[in-house]
């Protein structure tokens, strides 16, 4: 009886499945949540069974084994209720009267016909008594409810599902009616194996699990089906769902046919069955390369939008944007709204050659700056439980331009703009690579709508030079937009130079209380129009996410995430993020990859680099377990200063690096100047030491404190 740790960790993961689905209050899974808990203790009670007969107490297994079957019938009959609520959950009285009766029945059934089970030198065996001299309790009980119940309820879903309007709904009905027929095979399979090998009765459940995971996925798919993927996906599943699972399977039963039972025969099982896994997973990562998933065109929807020339004016960037919507994303019409500074969006550009405005305050635009959602397709604004509030405002604006997904841009809580992507051409769908592929090239289409909404006029579209004017506008508003640090106890000041106005270093101030103010200093990578708008999307989901985490370290953690996730490949930022708690006197810090961060302390009158270990955002994935928050106590006549690399490396005619030591030496020399004085001491040095115009960015930032 190895296998029954198996069927008792079912059930334990069964029960904390239906805890975690009651426990997000989603009222459209409180049915599905009752079947998932009636299906653990269908679980746990088969298991029992089984582990009773082993110990040869059939009084006390009996009981249980009928217990299993009333909860099994109510669990069928349930899931009968549930396909005639989905999609739109409402509640069905017929249905539900249906199964009360069907269970009542089931339990007389059980009970009138005194089913019992035994295991003999022949196997497991289900024995009953005759029903009204019809057949044996048992063989009713199967052809009712293990058969009969669940075909009504697969013969039902698919007809509902053909008589759907919505695409997406009608695609939930079909993945519940494949997951309940394979809920069904497993358990038919199950159940025979276990005629003639009576240790495999604990593993019949498991159908149990495999409906359920599969519905669970069903219910809550939101995108419609790539079909291509959906090729793919059946290739791995055939290769390495079926064969491996009837590998492992042969391999336990051989060795549960050599190896008596004992807690070394369990030990043996779970190291083959973690063999197994390893294998399957290296045998999955190299079928990946050779089996393509989805329509792939990210890469060269990608090189079209990086190569958009934003120097030949407004309507050739509109133009460019919409012949790479069309060509790879195959939308069938575009729309381009941008907002004014009031926030109203009106029609740049139509494919059908409409005007359309959305006013200001609108319920649905106001939902999706608030919780930072940018990209939304048409099944989503039907399907997702999140947006049943703004269902009917997302479908309107959607309805604007016959739309089937729109990107919405923004500038932290303000909005730049919406693109508008209408039905897909030759009647394909928007599907879960689409909306990948949109959200992981977001900055690129941030880039157009803030061309068109802030560079896109008469004023500036008639410079010489639309790229500079465009960088050197961008770093201008980075610079006015910042909560300078206002407090008696500090002084601070910086100085920021970009190579021929284009550049991407990057600070920012952003004042959290009374008592506390966060800083930003960095270097994002690239130079010119990019490095310019990484910098302008970093300060705003900087804002954006601080609404959603009071915790420092996460913070920084989120910011890698969107600079992984969704600025353009190859970007990342070196720099500093420090938080000034004034109350406590502290400055607490995290060191991203700052080349040059100095503290002259009165204490021992001398400037020490207090950088440490830094680790720049945007390479490594999961950053957290790397970044390490320091502490600094902070008192009278302390100074700190820190620059980005474009100083430090900096060279002049005879190939010298300017160096830390210099910065060492400026601020020891300047300590007792105010902090603007400083900052300005040391570009201006620098400038004398290479006597030409700056090759890099620089960036000096200097906090003085002034009394505690």
């Amino acid at each position: 009886m190895t296998l029954l740790i198996f069927s008792y960790l079912l059930a334990a993961f069964l029960f904390f499945f239906s805890y975690y689905l009651d426990s997000r209050g989603d009222r459209n899974t409180n049915q599905f949540t009752t079947i998932t808990m009636a299906s653990a203790f269908v679980t746990l009670f088969v298991a029992v069974t089984a582990h009773l007969l082993y110990l040869d107490n059939t009084s006390i297994s009996v009981f249980v084994f009928r217990l299993a079957l009333i909860i099994l019938a109510f669990t069928l009959v349930s899931v009968h209720s549930f396909a005639y609520a989905v999609p739109y959950y409402g509640k069905i009285t017929l249905p539900r009267v249906f199964g009360a009766l069907m269970t009542v029945f089931a339990a007389y059934l059980v009970f009138s016909t005194g089913i019992w089970v035994e295991w003999g030198i022949s196997g497991f065996r289900i024995h009953s008594n005759s029903f009204f001299g019809l057949a044996e309790g048992f063989t009713v009980f199967a052809y009712v409810f293990l058969l009969g119940l669940p075909l009504l309820t697969l013969v039902s879903i698919i007809m509902r599902a053909f008589t759907m309007k919505s695409r997406i709904y009608r695609q939930r009905l079909l993945f519940l009616a494949l997951s309940l027929t394979a809920g069904l095979f497993s358990g038919w399979l199950l159940y025979q194996f276990s005629l003639y090998y009576y240790w495999a009765l604990p593993l019949v459940p498991f159908s149990l699990a495999i409906f359920l995971i599969l519905a669970q996925q069903a219910i809550q798919v939101s995108t419609l089906l790539d079909r291509t993927k959906s090729v793919a996906s059946l290739v791995n599943f055939l290769l390495l769902g079926v064969v491996f699972s009837a590998l492992a399977a042969a391999a336990v039963a051989a060795l549960h046919q050599f190896i008596p039972v004992s807690p070394l025969s369990a030990v043996l099982v779970v190291l083959l069955a973690v063999g197994f896994l390893t294998l399957r997973e290296s045998l999955a990562r190299r079928l990946h390369r050779y089996v393509r998933v989805g329509s792939e065109y990210e890469a060269e929807l990608e090189a079209g939008l990086d190569s958009i020339d934003f120097g030949a004016g407004g309507d050739t960037v509109i133009k460019s944007t919409v012949a790479l919507l069309e060509n790879h994303v195959e939308a069938s019409t575009v729309e381009i709204m941008v907002a004014d500074d009031r926030g109203r969006l009106s029609t740049a550009f139509s494919s059908l050659g409409s005007k359309n405005e959305i006013p200001p305050g609108n319920k649905a635009i106001e939902f999706l700056l608030g919780h930072t959602e940018s990209i939304v397709l048409k099944t989503q604004a039907i399907t997702l439980h999140a947006y049943e509030e703004i269902k009917g405002d997302l479908l309107k604006i959607l309805d604007l331009s016959r739309a089937d997904a729109f990107i919405l841009l923004r500038e932290g809580h303000k909005i730049i703009g919406l693109i508008l992507l209408g039905p897909k051409k030759r009647g394909a769908d928007y599907t879960a690579y689409d909306f990948s592929v949109l959200s992981r090239l977001y900055s690129n289409f941030f880039l157009v709508l803030y061309y068109l909404k802030n560079i896109a006029n008469e004023s500036v579209v008639l410079t010489v030079d639309r790229e500079i004017e465009f960088s050197g506008q961008v770093i201008s508003s980075i610079q006015e937009n910042i909560d300078r640090v206002s407090h008696d106890k500090v002084d601070v000041d910086f100085v920021t130079r970009s190579a021929r106005k284009l550049g991407g270093d990057f600070i920012d101030f952003i004042q959290l209380g009374p008592e506390k103010s966060l800083f930003v200093m960095g270097d994002v990578s690239g130079k010119g129009l990019n490095a310019s708008m990484s910098m302008v999307i970093l300060k705003s989901v900087l804002r954006t996410f601080l609404g959603e985490t009071g915790d420092f370290k996460q913070l920084i953690v989120k910011v890698n995430s969107f600079i992984k996730n969704n600025l353009p490949k190859g970007t990342f930022f070196a720099g500093v993020f420090g938080l000034l708690d004034f109350k406590n006197n502290l400055m607490y810090y995290i060191n991203c990859g700052v080349p040059a961060m100095f503290l002259y302390t009165s204490a021992y009158n001398n400037a020490i680099e207090i950088q440490g270990d830094g680790k720049i955002l945007g390479f490594v994935r999961d950053i957290g377990k790397f970044l390490k928050v320091k502490k600094i106590a902070l008192n009278p006549e302390d100074v700190i200063l820190m620059t980005t690399d474009g100083l430090v490396d900096s060279t002049n005619l005879r190939g010298e690096r300017f160096g830390k030591d210099r910065v060492q030496r400026m601020l020891m020399d300047n300590r007792g100047y105010q902090s603007g004085r400083i900052a300005k001491f040391l570009y201006e040095s620098l400038s004398e030491f290479v006597s030409r115009e700056l090759d890099d960015d620089i960036t000096v930032l200097v906090i003085k404190y002034l009394k505690k």
